[in-house]
């Protein structure tokens, strides 16, 4: 079991990093100086197998001015050629059934001489026929991108859905960019949509006996739920008869989430995936009543070190005080997206969170070994976490009962800059303090302490830190002036150390209360150390003030350190509450 500091105290904090984090993996936007993705050719749709090339581009002439008496124009500037990209999308075949994957070949030709680098692609989203696809391969954006000699072809194989299945034809169009940011081609394809009705009906049931069936006398009427299309926005409303039966009509066949609905005449109806076809049975739509603090959870890593890579057990215990069975209890972990956190699958068994849950009877407190390897990211942060609320599928999450914990990962390494910056008039730009110190400190009774000082622009910087621990840094500025805000400043610094971020501390005239620095006590194996300011000589100094220039930015930079990370807890399950999980 891990034995790390505040283990299980760490559930009620640190919203702002781990948020931030998570907004850090927003969707791609196509960049500013990107040509246009091509509109909708006038070839006729393409037949199996499928073959389409983006249409032509075409540059509009100028239009003449009359003469006039000027001087000799100037010669062009010389541009850097570019490379040009011949695309076209070959589909498997041209017609589609709305429950099944699109898959096409991208085949890239470079027709150009000069070398394509960092290929990556960008396709339209905003048309309710554009096919949805989730990656790109090698051309993803998250990717290194690929390199194109001239006159070389490339061929990337890509797997799509289809997302507007009420419509008659998908299409996939957008560009390829290079590192240069600009529009190297374009690309376009489509293919037929075969509708094929599904069977979308069943009955709706509260389950009040809690044996995960419908029985006589459970049915439910006058419950209103919706049909979601897994891959688009294409939606199917019902309501339930007094006999608890309920028909969505003809809808296509594809897959759906259903449920995930909150408090509908005292009932919750939790979120599930289901496949519509020609032949799917009738639904059995769940009711249930709220926990009300019937479950409770605990969870422990089994080892209190981990490496990168490797398969991490962590033991769940679930505890049943209620009168009914609890059935269909599963796992929502991670739900802020933490790069160095667990976030379930196929190695928490019963818990995945669309593996049908587990059942707690009455009573009864079961325990489950889970696994999962630890994420990459775990080596730059020092440590690997895991969060989770436990109950029915993202229905009351905000009753749930959650449990956290974290594991060692060593091995990493941080850097840390700052500036104490104060106002020096109003409307102007801040300046910097010089000979503040700067003491920074890990938590434990042999704490690593480390001592700067600001120089003449305020820069400070401290290298070589180990990710994980919890770190603190006081601030004593010289006579006259104090600290705006808070003093200390508890913080998480994350590597890699290369990779460093700047953190703004504004000071103000005035006198700075009376600061107790930290200590080490007696019989601690290593003493602390001093860094010189930037651009001084010593050991760990850092560079001058001018490799640690200002973004101008008022923001913490969160590369590299993260204020007020006090706990991980709160962020990865409530600091993104309503995230729901990887359908797949």
């Amino acid at each position: 079991m891990s034995k790390r500091p505040g283990a299980r105290s760490i559930a009620r904090a640190g919203v702002v990093y781990f948020a931030a984090v998570a907004a850090l993996t927003g969707v791609f936007a196509t960049p500013a100086a990107a040509d246009p993705a091509p509109t909708s050719p006038t070839a006729p749709a393409s037949s199996a197998p499928a073959t389409s090339e983006a249409p032509a581009s075409s540059t509009a002439p100028v239009p003449s001015a009359p003469p006039v008496e000027s001087s000799a124009p100037a010669a062009p500037k010389p541009q850097a050629e570019r490379p040009v990209l011949e695309v076209s999308v070959d589909f498997e075949k041209g017609k589609y059934r709305t429950d099944e994957d699109v898959r096409f070949t991208l085949k890239v030709k470079n027709v150009s001489e000069v070398h394509a680098v960092d290929v990556k692609a960008a396709a339209s989203l905003t048309d309710p026929t554009d096919l949805s696809v989730l990656s790109w391969g090698e051309l993803d954006w998250g990717k290194g991108g690929i390199d194109i000699a001239p006159q070389a072809i490339v061929e990337v194989k890509v797997t799509g859905q289809i997302k507007g299945i009420d419509k008659d034809k998908a299409v996939v169009r957008g560009n390829l960019f290079d590192v240069s940011g600009f529009g190297v081609g374009g690309f376009y394809g489509e293919i037929t949509v075969v509708k094929v009705a599904g069977h979308a009906t069943g009955i709706v049931y509260g389950d009040k006996n809690g044996n995960g069936k419908p029985d006589d006398g459970e049915q439910l009427g006058g419950i209103p739920l919706t049909l979601r299309y897994a891959h688009g926005s294409v939606e199917y409303k019902a309501t339930s008869g007094d006999d608890g039966k309920i028909d969505f009509g003809d809808v296509p066949a594809a897959k759906y989430y259903l449920g995930g609905s909150e408090g509908i005449k005292g009932w919750l109806f939790p979120f599930e995936v289901v496949q519509i076809g020609e032949a799917t049975k009738d639904l059995a739509i769940r009711g249930v009543q709220p926990l009300n603090g019937a479950l409770k959870a605990s969870m422990s890593f089994t080892k209190d070190t981990y490496k990168p890579g490797e398969l991490a057990h962590v033991t769940v215990k679930l505890s049943n005080s209620g009168s009914l069975p609890l059935v269909g209890i599963v796992a929502g972990c991670n739900r802020a997206g933490a790069d160095f956190a667990l976030k379930g699958g196929p190695g928490w068994g019963e818990l995945a969170y669309l593996a049908g849950g587990a059942t707690i009877a009455p009573g009864q407190t079961r325990s489950f070994d889970v696994t999962e390897t630890v994420p990459d990211a775990a080596l730059n942060h020092g440590r690997v976490a895991v969060g989770c609320d436990f109950g029915y599928s993202d229905v009351d999450l905000d009753n749930n009962p959650v449990a956290t914990d974290e594991a060692s990962v060593p091995g990493g390494s941080a850097t840390l800059v700052g500036q104490v910056v104060h106002d020096s008039e109003p409307g102007k730009p801040s300046q910097g303090l010089a000979d503040v110190k700067v003491v920074l400190a890990s938590d434990g009774d042999c704490p690593t302490i480390v001592e700067t000082m600001t120089d003449a622009e305020g820069y400070f910087k401290v290298a070589d830190l180990v990710p994980g621990p919890k770190y603190r840094l006081f601030f004593a500025p010289p006579q006259g002036w104090r600290i705006k805000y808070e003093n200390p400043i508890a913080t998480y610094v994350v590597g890699p150390a290369d990779n460093p971020a700047r953190l703004r501390v504004d000071a103000e005239k005035g006198q700075e209360p009376p600061l107790t620095m930290p200590t080490r006590r007696p019989g601690c194996d290593a003493s602390g150390t001093t860094t010189p300011a930037p651009g001084q000589q010593g050991s760990g100094g850092g560079q001058g003030g001018s490799g640690l220039a200002s973004t101008g930015a008022d923001v913490l930079g969160l590369g590299a350190f993260a204020l007020a990370a006090l706990g991980l807890g709160a962020v990865l399950l409530f600091g993104a509450r309503r995230r729901r999980q990887p359908t797949e």
